[in-house]
């Protein structure tokens, strides 16, 4: 039988309840490590446009692809705030929305022609990933999602089963938001320099600021709990 509205509200405020103090550190730890990874990178002139743009998209895919792995091996009945969906549409669906975000991030670096004609030519996507500095930070990120969600289907399956919650789903709204925004944002904060190095390192910093800020964000909303449910009188 499905869920009942309450029921999954129920789950929702068990998996996302308010972290410990050293939970809590330790998330924002490894949100500022990530990004702070990702400014070194800008900082030493090894980071471009193309490389942080396509590293958004990448993310945020790969997210979707894990979660809906984690989905498959729970019953559909039990799946918190997840349609039931046929796997071929769920898949069309990440294919388009990573069309979309691939196009919105064209637009966001249209200007980093080199790095655009070197990923236009490259015959070794792994390669080509390796060249723009972001394939290290790319699999830090998916082992980290890899372990969260085994770790929410891990504890799922250690109380006995009940509604199930994918984490990855709260931690992938930032990124998504980030894949959208910042590469436009990011454009119009240094189209106006003429300085192509000096440009690039205000696109860079702009699209790093609005990608943490956000994830700082989900985190501090996090530290308040989901909201309960309002007494019926």
């Amino acid at each position: 039988m499905p869920l009942s509205e309450k029921q999954e509200m129920a789950a929702l405020r068990q998996r996302f309840a308010k972290p410990s103090a050293a939970s809590a550190i330790y998330l924002a730890a490894v949100v500022v490590a990530t990004n702070g990874y990702l400014l070194y990178l800008v900082t030493s002139g090894e980071a471009s446009r193309v490389g942080l743009a396509l590293y958004g998209v990448l993310e945020l895919i790969a997210y979707s692809v894990i979660s809906n792995l984690t989905m498959l091996t729970v019953p559909k009945e039990l799946r918190v705030g997840t349609p039931d969906v046929p796997m071929g549409t769920r898949i069309a669906m990440i294919v388009a929305i990573g069309a979309v975000l691939s196009g919105i991030a064209w637009l966001g670096v249209h200007g980093d022609a080199e790095h655009l004609r070197k990923l236009d030519t490259a015959h070794d996507p792994l390669a080509a990933l390796a060249d723009l500095n972001v394939l290290r930070p790319l699999l830090l990120t998916v082992l980290l999602a890899i372990g969260g969600s085994l770790g929410d289907w891990l504890r799922w399956r250690s109380s006995g089963g009940g509604p199930f919650v994918n984490g990855l789903a709260m931690s992938a709204a930032p990124k998504f938001l980030t894949a959208v925004i910042a590469p436009i944002v990011a454009l119009l904060a240094s189209d106006s320099i003429h300085d192509a190095a000096r440009a690039t390192f205000v696109w860079c910093g702009v699209y790093l600021a609005i990608k943490c800020a956000l994830e700082l964000l989900l985190l501090v909303w996090q530290t308040r709990g989901m909201p309960e449910q309002p007494k019926r009188a």
